[in-house]
C-alpha cells in the first residue's frame, strides 16, 4: 500500500500540472494574474499539497512565477520573449522535420483523422478543441523524429507559446481559414516522404500570419 502511494501522488501532481496548464491555455487564467491557490485546489478537485508541487512543476515550464509577497502567478511574455520564443522554435522544430523517418500508412490515416476533426472544430469556432486538434497533429509528426531531447524542449517552448497562440486563433479568421489547406500539403509531403519540401511546407505554415501582425506570427 505505501509503496503505491508515491506513484499516486506523482500522476495526482501531474494531473493538477495539466489542468492548470489548461487554464492557462484556454485563458481561463491571465498572463500576470496572481494563483489563489485554495480557490484553484477546489476548482480542479485536488489537495493543497498536489497543486503546490503541480505549481512547481510549472514554475520550472517557465508557466508560472513565484514573486515575493504575491506568491504564484501565470507568466507574462512580452513581444521579446515572444520572438525568441518562436526563434527557438522554429530552429528545433527544423531539426525534428529534417530527421523525420518515413510514416506509416496508419500514422497518415491519423493525421487526415485529426485534420479532419480540425475543420469541424474551425467551422464551430471552438476554440479550445482547435488547440487540442492543432497540437496532436503537429506533435504526431514530431514523434517521427528520434530525436527525444529536442523534442522535449519543443513541447516545452510549444506550452509557453501556447496560451498566446490561442488567443491568436480568436483574432485572424481569414488566415485560420488557411489551416486545414496547409496541413494537407503536410501530409503530402510526408507520404511522399519530400523531407525538404515538409520543412518548406511547415516553416510556411509555421509564419503563415506574420503579414497580419505580431500575434499571426505562429500559427503552429
Amino acid at each position: 500500500m505505501s509503496a503505491s502511494r508515491p506513484g499516486l501522488s506523482s500522476q495526482m501532481t501531474l494531473q493538477a500540472a495539466a489542468q492548470i496548464r489548461g487554464l492557462i491555455i484556454d485563458r481561463v487564467l491571465l498572463p500576470g494574474e496572481k494563483i489563489l491557490q485554495v480557490e484553484l485546489a477546489e476548482q480542479i478537485g485536488v489537495s493543497r499539497s498536489p497543486l503546490r508541487e503541480a505549481l512547481r512543476t510549472l514554475e520550472a515550464e517557465d508557466m508560472v512565477t513565484y514573486e515575493a509577497n504575491r506568491g504564484y502567478v501565470v507568466a507574462r511574455f512580452d513581444d521579446d520573449d515572444l520572438t525568441q520564443i518562436h526563434g527557438m522554435r522554429s530552429l528545433l522544430e527544423g531539426e525534428l522535420l529534417r530527421t523525420v523517418v518515413r510514416p506509416t500508412a496508419d500514422q497518415l490515416v491519423e493525421l487526415e483523422r485529426i485534420n479532419t476533426n480540425l475543420k469541424v472544430a474551425l467551422d464551430a469556432q471552438d476554440v479550445t478543441e482547435i488547440v487540442e486538434l492543432n497540437r496532436s497533429f503537429h506533435f504526431l509528426i514530431f514523434q517521427l523524429s528520434p530525436l527525444k531531447m529536442v523534442r522535449r524542449e519543443v513541447v516545452r517552448l510549444w506550452q509557453l507559446s501556447e496560451a498566446h497562440s490561442a488567443a491568436w486563433w480568436r483574432g485572424v479568421p481569414e488566415v485560420v481559414s488557411r489551416i486545414v489547406t496547409e496541413h494537407e500539403a503536410i501530409i503530402e509531403a510526408l507520404r511522399s516522404y519530400d523531407v525538404d519540401g515538409l520543412v518548406q511546407v511547415c516553416e510556411a505554415h509555421r509564419v503563415g500570419g506574420h503579414g497580419h501582425s505580431r500575434m499571426g506570427m505562429f500559427v503552429s
